[in-house]
């Protein structure tokens, strides 16, 4: 047998060869079948065959269903198009060249870890999933490129929340985990191997199951406008929104239009109650706090239209909304700390409200040298000489927000750690989105650690936050070198730290006190913004963080401001 290794193979593993994970291959053909539906969201962990299972099912239905892999680091002519330079030198004409958005027009748009794509190419995918395309605007051209495609990301929530405005564009959503069942981790062990070992062979096994599943999907979409939506399914869709509070119509009509594709799919022409309730979690699980997904009894039970409205209203509170707050605080300050996002612009503002002492820090984004190809070709051709012409913007820059937190023994008086807790908490999870990163530096046993290195991932800086224990004393000097450590390799420019302390500093030196003033001046004195947040407590008070404060002429705010 004339065998071939997988570098030499033309096959990508067939779909219908994938064992487990029938909730996000349910998800990927009911957006075959409606396109409309707007794609899928996969969440979870790394390695659970969600890309092979995007590129089997491109595979199934042909060559003229496209496949485009959008890598989080490519570049804006890459995701947009540009013009052809060779058709522009040798013909003196101008060609564009299709972009991966219009590449991907009539078939698949896979994006693995969407959660870190930049800024303004979620804004490109935003506008083109809205209008069907976008607009090419290149030195000499705008060209208006058609691109309706079937959105499908995969990410890890531990590396980043995304953006709403994105999130709320796919259509449905599923977390993915993987199999723990015994068998079927064997079984999709040893399919892979004989897949590598001989993908020719091994996709003829499965050739006549993948046809008979591709003649399904092109039936369900000739009878998908056929499908009857009853009014009780229809009031059933609206009661399981309003119930959810779910913000807007779109999810009202994503419901009855995954529920159509749903009973196409399964040769049906009427949809049921069951039938929403099995897709109802792929809906509306990434579109509100509120919703529990239907356990395996209520997908299998026939139940009547109350009994379903009634499993709807069972809630609990979501994983993804923090509660570790041990102190609840005052109205006016639930928000927490609010930042402003960089933006792209010559001067960036990092800015800390809440506080009416606080101003925006500003500083300016480092330029990006980037060759405007076209304009300097078009140069050379008139003039003979190549002469580099540069592109003129600015790079968008990461805002780094820095938690210093006092936990000496005296932050245990009057629940002051309790406080400070629920203000950082409510700080980290009201700006959640990917423009600011958050580090903590905690006092521990007579020293400083860095308890959690710069991260967007705002679960795990809430719940560092929330182990915070007070014990110890207070050696300032030694947290301030543990910020410059997490800064020696960051723009410190972009950087806002903020130093929870009742600056009663008591070890690392003679003069502990002195010594943090030394340590800061030396090494944090280009910070262009740092508060000292006073949180001394009680009738008497020595006012050591004010006077830190005063010394370094730095901000500062007494903890009962907030």
């Amino acid at each position: 047998m004339n065998r071939r290794s997988p570098m030499q193979s033309n096959y990508n593993y067939p779909f219908t060869a994938i064992a487990a994970q029938d909730n996000l291959k349910l998800c990927l053909l009911l957006n075959l079948i409606d396109p409309s539906i707007g794609g899928v969201l996969a969440t979870g962990d790394k390695g659970t065959a969600k890309t092979t299972m995007v590129r089997g099912l491109s595979q199934l239905m042909g060559v003229d269903f496209p496949f485009i892999n959008l890598p989080i680091g490519a570049t804006e002519d890459r995701v947009l198009g540009n013009i052809n330079l060779e058709a522009l030198i040798n013909e003196k004409t101008t060609v564009v060249d299709k972009g991966l958005l219009a590449q991907a027009h009539q078939g698949f748009l896979y994006i693995d870890e969407v959660n870190l794509l930049n800024d303004y190419l979620m804004d490109v995918l935003l506008d083109a999933s809205a209008s069907g395309g976008y607009h090419l605007e290149r030195e000499g051209i705008s060209q208006w490129m058609e691109s309706r495609f079937c959105l499908v990301g995969t990410m890890n929530p531990e590396e980043g929340e995304l953006r709403p405005q994105l999130l709320d564009r796919f259509g449905l959503s599923i977390t993915v985990t993987t199999p723990t069942d015994i068998k079927v981790r064997s079984r999709i062990a040893m399919q892979r191997l004989n897949f590598d070992n001989d993908p020719e062979t091994f996709c003829k096994q499965f050739a006549a199951e993948e046809e008979r599943l591709k003649q399904q999907i092109v039936l369900a979409r000739k009878q998908l406008a056929t499908v009857s939506i009853p009014e009780q399914i229809q009031e059933l869709c609206a009661q399981l929104t309003i119930t959810n509070q779910v913000e807007g119509m779109r999810a009202d009509i994503l419901l009855l239009k995954t529920a159509r594709a749903y009973a196409a799919y399964s040769n049906e022409v009427v949809i049921t109650s069951e039938m929403v309730t099995r897709i109802a979690p792929f809906v509306l699980q990434h579109r509100t706090k509120e919703y529990t997904p239907p356990n395996d009894s209520d997908v299998q039970n026939d139940g009547d239209q109350n009994k379903n409205n009634s499993e709807e209203h069972t809630t609990t509170q979501p994983e993804t909304t923090p509660q570790h707050t041990e102190f609840q605080l005052p109205k006016e300050v639930q928000r927490g700390l609010q930042f402003s996002r960089p933006r792209e612009s010559k001067k960036q503002a990092v800015k800390l409200a809440g506080l009416n002492t606080m101003s925006p820090v500003s500083y300016r984004a480092k330029k990006a040298r980037e060759v405007a190809v076209t304009k300097s070709v078009l140069s050379y051709l008139k003039t003979g000489q190549l002469d580099r012409i540069y592109k003129q913007f600015e790079q968008k820059a990461m805002a780094h927000v820095v938690f210093l937190v006092d936990t000496s023994a005296s932050m245990a008086v009057d629940k002051q750690m309790a406080y400070l807790k629920g203000i950082i908490t409510q700080t980290v999870v009201s700006n959640p989105l990917q423009k600011i990163r958050y580090a903590i530096v905690g006092l521990q046993d007579n020293t400083a650690k860095i308890l959690q290195e710069f991260t967007i991932n705002t679960k795990q800086i809430v719940s560092i936050n929330h182990q915070l224990r007070t014990r110890g004393k207070t050696n300032l000097g030694a947290a301030f070198l543990k910020v410059y450590e997490l800064l020696r390799s960051l723009n410190v420019e972009t950087t806002q730290l903020f130093v929870f302390t009742d600056g009663k500093a008591n070890a690392g030196a003679a003069d502990p006190f002195g010594y943090a003033i030394k340590v800061y001046k030396k090494y944090l004195n280009k910070i262009p913004k740092t508060t000292i947040i006073d949180t001394e407590s009680g009738f008497v008070r020595l006012g050591k963080a004010k006077e830190l404060a005063q010394v370094l002429r730095l901000e500062y705010a007494i903890i009962s401001d907030f």
